[in-house]
């Protein structure tokens, strides 16, 4: 098993992740992802907010991968391993408070956003999601096995 560095953990904490799972079928599914944190060096951890099509592939399937990049240091990964999904206790409790906190941040940028947005549809957009907060559902929680570099 590799160990996530702290470059490795701050670009899942600070990016857009894009989660991939597969259908027993073989068929693939990917999906970015915002709420991501890294519980330990080797575990990362994935609040399931909206995860329909990739819950049911966890279901059949937990070979799991995720890819960052961070564009402004210039570094990015691939994360292969095997995922579980835990909907219940202490994980779910952390999952609460962890969106709250996102949720706060991200509403901070909106509003910095609207102030200088002149775009009309944009500003349409931005007072729609600015007050969104999602529920957990579950924790996808993914011990890595692999870890390659994209950059």
């Amino acid at each position: 098993m590799q160990k996530l560095d702290e470059s490795m953990k701050l670009a899942l904490r600070n990016n857009i992740c894009y989660f991939a799972t597969c259908s027993k079928n073989g068929i693939p599914n990917v999906v970015p992802m915002g709420l991501v944190e890294v519980l330990d060096d080797s575990t990362i951890a994935i609040v399931d907010v909206l995860m329909k099509k990739t819950r049911k592939n966890l279901e059949e399937n937990n070979n799991v991968a995720i890819a960052v990049t961070d564009v402004n240091r210039l570094v990015g990964y691939q994360f292969k391993g095997k995922a579980s999904v835990i909907t219940t206790g202490e994980l779910m409790e952390w999952a609460n408070e962890f969106v709250k906190k996102k949720h706060e941040k991200r509403k901070e940028i909106l509003i910095n956003r609207l102030k200088s947005e002149k775009d009309p549809e944009i500003i349409s957009k931005i007072e729609k999601r600015i007050n969104v907060m999602y529920k957990p559902k579950a924790v996808v929680i993914i011990k890595v096995e692999e870890i390659y570099k994209t950059m």
